[in-house]
């Protein structure tokens, strides 16, 4: 992994040659040069985080005392992993006891520089041990803290709040330059021009739902209008009278009413023929 000049802490020296080391040795300098200090380490590739990890802890054995946790335990099981580490006996010792004994080896000289707890997979520890492992930077130790991305989430709710703010530095390992709610406005962007590009590019005859889809189809359509003749200059000529119906074939049936006469008001006096 390339160096990067974006570290405040990173030592600057004439014979450093800050293109010759790496991100986890420019950590590991960190570490070794600052006391009881906690770094929060994530990232959404856990190959590339477990990656980083493993070249991490190298660097930082190289000249500080490693501690390790690569898995989600309970608080009791913490300070018994941690004292098997500082070869400390845990035989019939009550928790609190262990605890004590744990917080008194931290404060002694480290075997190599000094006290670095690594912890893996963090986004998987409960809020207890969470806490325990807060209550740790209290003592003498460099606590880095790595996983997933949901791992900063999680600290923003009011139970982690004191380990929130117990953080000096945050390292994000995830190579992406764009922020989430920038990709979701590119890809929203995307969609609303192929949609616009779907309604205007759309042949008419391919049916009615081609219709629904036209943007026309949003406006409300006047019905036709009636054309109204106009008037000429000379009269138009009477309508011919409509001839009566043929007389019904039963005589005992009433006659039908003669439709001329209710066409042309003139005939109603005329004689029938």
């Amino acid at each position: 992994m390339r160096a990067t000049s974006a570290i405040p802490w990173l030592p600057t020296t004439s014979e450093l040659e800050v293109e010759a080391i790496s991100l986890a040795e420019q950590v590991a300098m960190m570490l070794h040069a600052e006391r009881q200090v906690m770094i929060l380490i994530t990232g959404s590739d856990s190959g590339r985080v477990s990656g980083f990890l493993a070249e991490l802890t190298h660097a930082v054995s190289d000249t500080d005392t490693v501690l390790r946790i690569k898995a989600a335990i309970d608080a009791q099981e913490l300070f018994i992993l941690l004292a098997g580490q500082l070869h400390l006996p845990v035989q019939d010792l009550t928790p609190m006891q262990l605890a004590t004994k744990v917080g008194d080896r931290l404060r002694e000289k480290a075997p190599n520089g000094n006290f670095v707890l690594l912890c893996e997979g963090a986004h998987n520890y409960s809020n207890t041990l969470l806490e325990s492992i807060r209550q740790l930077s209290n003592y003498p130790i460099n606590i880095a803290l790595s996983g997933r991305p949901k791992l900063h989430r999680r600290l923003w709710r009011p139970a982690l709040s004191a380990l929130k703010q117990r953080f000096n530095y945050r390292l994000d390992l995830n190579e992406r330059k764009f922020t989430r709610a920038f990709i979701l406005l590119m890809v929203l962007l995307v969609v609303s021009v192929a949609v616009f590009l779907a309604q205007r590019w759309i042949p008419e005859g391919v049916g009615s739902k081609a219709e629904i889809i036209r943007p026309a189809a949003n406006r409300i359509v006047d019905a036709p209008r009636p054309i109204v003749s106009t008037p000429s200059a000379t009269p138009a000529a009477p309508s011919p009278a409509v001839s009566a119906p043929p007389a019904a074939a039963n005589p005992s049936e009433a006659p039908e009413t003669d439709v001329s006469l209710i066409m042309d008001p003139t005939l109603k006096h005329a004689p029938k023929p």
